[in-house]
């Protein structure tokens, strides 16, 4: 059993309502290989909900608390504890299945595997569910490899 970022599953999770479906995740799923889950609607995010961006870090920063998440021109809510509880749902539910491996959606704040937006600019660095997960020796691959 693994994890998969639920918009690579079709469902319409991603910030402005919409999935990026790829075939092969959907029939993992399908075989009950896979459970698809959406970090950030686990954190108590709306979907849709604003573009969030980490201001001055990424994922692993976050875990620390060093950084902030906040919406980008929309409002001045940090969004930083809805990633961080996100991302432990996440990791609750990998322990309770004996997760080994997660592959996520590249680009997102909570599931970037290498790379997130920093500042408005997609930068080098992971999501914080990627850094949570990762911290728990969990496997964590993007779609694209």
């Amino acid at each position: 059993m693994i994890i998969v970022s639920a918009c690579l599953a079709a469902f319409n999770t991603r910030y402005d309502g919409t999935n990026c479906a790829h075939p092969e995740i959907i029939e993992i799923v399908a075989s009950g290989k896979a459970i698809p889950l959406c970090p950030e609607q686990l954190g108590g995010l709306s979907t849709p909900r604003p573009v969030i961006s980490f201001i001055g870090g990424a994922g692993n920063e976050l875990i620390k608390r060093t950084i902030g998440v906040m919406a980008i021109g929309v409002d001045s809510i940090d969004y930083s504890e809805n990633l961080l509880n996100g991302a432990n749902e996440v990791l609750r539910i990998s322990k309770m299945y004996n997760i080994k491996k997660a592959i996520l959606k590249e680009g997102s704040p909570s599931c970037g595997v290498f790379k997130v937006w920093v500042n408005s600019k997609k930068v080098n660095g992971c999501g914080v569910t990627t850094a949570v997960l990762r911290a728990n020796g969990i496997e964590v691959v993007a779609i694209e490899e």
